[in-house]
Formats: C-alpha cells, structure tokens, sequence
C-alpha cells in the first residue's frame, strides 16, 4: 500500500501576511524554529519563502529587511499537491518543479506542507519504480544523495565500528574514508596487522 502525504505532511502550517516585513516573517521562523513560512494575501496562500530565499534574496543582497515586504522575496506561484497524492508521485513533482518542498491543499484551502526531507525516509518502503533525477537542480540531487541512495541501500556515511583499535566494516563510497575504490582505514589495517 503507498503512503500518502497526508500520512507525512506537517499539518501546523505557520504563515505571514504579504505585507509583512522580510524581519517580521525571518523572527516568526527563529521564534517557531522552522525553515519556512507560508505568505498569504487576504486569507489565501499566495507564496512561500525559505531561509534560502532570504539568504539569496535579502542578506547577500544587501537589502534592509525591516524596509523589505515579505511579498518581495517570496517564491510564487505555489506548486501544490493533495493529501491523497502518494509520497512517490510528491517526490516526482518535487524533481519536476525543481522545490524542495510543497504546500499541501484540499479543495483550495492550505492543510499542510511536505519537504523533501519528510518524503525520503518513506520513500525506501514503496514498491514503485525508482525515481529519475533527470532536470532535477544540485540542490535536491545533493539532499538525495545524502538521504537516499536505493543502489547503495541509504549508506550516509561509515558506521565505523572499531573494535580494538581495527575498523570492523566499511560502507563504500558514501563514506567520508573511501579514497577511489578503497576504503583508507581498511588498507592501513591489512598493512599494519601483525604477523602470524
């Protein structure tokens, strides 16, 4: 059975007004510790900013975001998916638009957001066809990368066991300590054991 977004979405959504300073909306999201912010205009969801979008758009801009409505840097139009859409075809919208994350609707009306990261965990468990990264912008081909690799069965990075001072395992070439077709610590462990 393939899990639905409304299984995984965040359903407390935060949101600003459009005329909200980019300072105002940036305190909401320190304050609530969260990376993004829907923007409305008159009770309807218009846009959505990140923490990148005011990185990109405010501080390397030099921009004053106390002078800056939050309706200046928003990313809009909003890419938009149902509670019932399966987290495989979320994903594949995602790779499409090329966002790392969508506003969740049902009849019009805002009932969640998904990220990328929310949607990689579950993704592991469903039977479909792999997912293409064809088009898809470095940014989420990284984030993909880091959490979900199907041909290497999700290895981040090396467990790095030890036991005794020796390295029981390796993980391949996601770990940090695979030089080429090798991984460094286990070739220093077959040169420098003792002999019999």
């Amino acid at each position: 059975m393939s899990t639905k977004v409304k299984d995984v979405m965040i359903q407390n959504v935060k949101t600003a007004d459009s005329d909200d300073t980019v300072l105002d909306v940036a305190n909401a999201m320190n304050r609530h510790e969260i990376g993004s912010v829907i923007i409305s205009k008159k009770g309807k969801a218009v846009g959505i900013v990140t923490e990148r979008d005011i990185l990109k758009r405010i501080v390397s801009k030099n921009r004053d975001p106390s002078r800056t409505k939050i309706r200046e840097v928003m990313s809009s139009p909003l890419v938009t998916v149902k509670p019932s859409t399966t987290v495989t075809r979320a994903a594949k919208t995602m790779i499409k638009e090329k966002v790392k994350k969508l506003v969740v609707t049902n009849s019009g009306k805002l009932v969640g957001i998904l990220s990328l990261t929310d949607l990689l965990p579950m993704l592991k468990t469903q039977k479909e066809n792999q997912l293409s990264l064809k088009g898809a912008p470095k940014r989420v081909k990284k984030i993909f990368e880091i959490y979900y690799d199907r041909t290497r069965m999700l290895r981040k990075n090396c467990p790095f066991s030890m036991v005794g001072g020796m390295p029981l395992g390796c993980s391949g070439p996601k770990c940090m300590w695979y030089d080429e077709d090798k991984c460094v610590f286990l070739s220093l462990a077959r040169k420098t054991r003792p002999f019999k």
